[in-house]
């Protein structure tokens, strides 16, 4: 944002890019005139506001080659009454995302966490140098002493004893010392014990995009890291076992309506 001083008697107008800077120089000025400032956004500020934001109030817009074209009140036009081209925006959008998306998966793939921790691990915090020198802070998961045997004794009563979800609750209500809830003076529910079951990130792996719009996305569309990339709390053997739907479990009518994994 710059500041321009105009004198209307000699004439004077310079321009300042601080408004401090502006104010000395207009207290310094020797005229009979009082100079009138002027302050102006910088030019992207205005190159955005008169690409996106201004709307043509005409009905009438000439086209490129010349010809007319009635547009409505609701046309989106720049400030020569050109019409924004739909096109590039939607472009820009899909450049923005795809990167984003990028990013996502470069770090899940390196085995970082994104967003909070599951239950059983705890976020480490580290610094890493990427190739071009810069370093940034990272989390990797790390295993929590409390909680994470928590998980293995859930683990073992579905895989082993083949409890249901809401049997491994009631036995972990009956004891809320041994084993805290994920929710802070809260109590387990089934929900709560599907979703660890289910949590890929157990076996030692990073993984995203489980859901898509907030419905669950198909297996193969997950993005999942290479194995071990934080320290397991299970073994693939006995994660597969405790599965809804396992072959090697008994059968859980009162989960038995949704099988898929749910997201984290």
């Amino acid at each position: 944002m710059t500041t321009r001083l105009y004198c209307r008697e000699c004439g004077w107008h310079p321009e300042f890019r601080r408004k401090r800077a502006a104010l000395r120089a207009a207290a310094r000025h020797q005229c009979t005139g009082t100079p009138v400032a002027e302050i102006r956004p910088p030019w992207w500020s205005r190159l955005w506001t008169n690409l996106w934001t201004t709307r043509s109030d005409a009905s009438v817009i000439d086209t490129e080659d010349g010809a007319v074209d009635q547009a409505g009140d609701d046309v989106l036009a720049d400030a020569h009454g050109n019409r924004i081209q739909w096109a590039a925006l939607s472009a820009h959008h899909a450049e923005t995302t795809r990167r984003a998306r990028a990013a996502m998966v470069e770090l899940v793939l390196a085995g970082y966490q994104i967003g909070p921790p599951p239950y059983g691990y705890r976020a480490l915090r580290i610094r890493v140098t990427d190739p071009s020198g810069h370093s940034k802070l990272r989390a990797v998961l790390v295993p929590d002493w409390q909680t994470a045997a928590v998980v293995k004794q859930i683990f073992i009563w579905r895989a082993d004893h083949g409890l249901t979800f809401a049997v491994i609750a009631a036995q972990l209500n009956n004891d809320p010392r041994q084993y805290p809830a994920p929710v802070p003076n809260g109590r387990w529910t089934a929900k709560a014990v599907r979703r660890i079951v289910t949590n890929v990130k157990y076996t030692g792996r990073q993984v995203w995009a489980r859901t898509v719009a907030g419905r669950p996305a198909p297996v193969e569309q997950w993005v999942t890291s290479a194995p071990k990339v934080h320290e397991p709390l299970v073994d693939e053997r006995t994660f597969h076992r405790a599965q809804p739907g396992a072959a090697d479990s008994p059968p859980d009518a009162e989960n038995s309506a949704d099988t898929r994994p749910s997201a984290a």
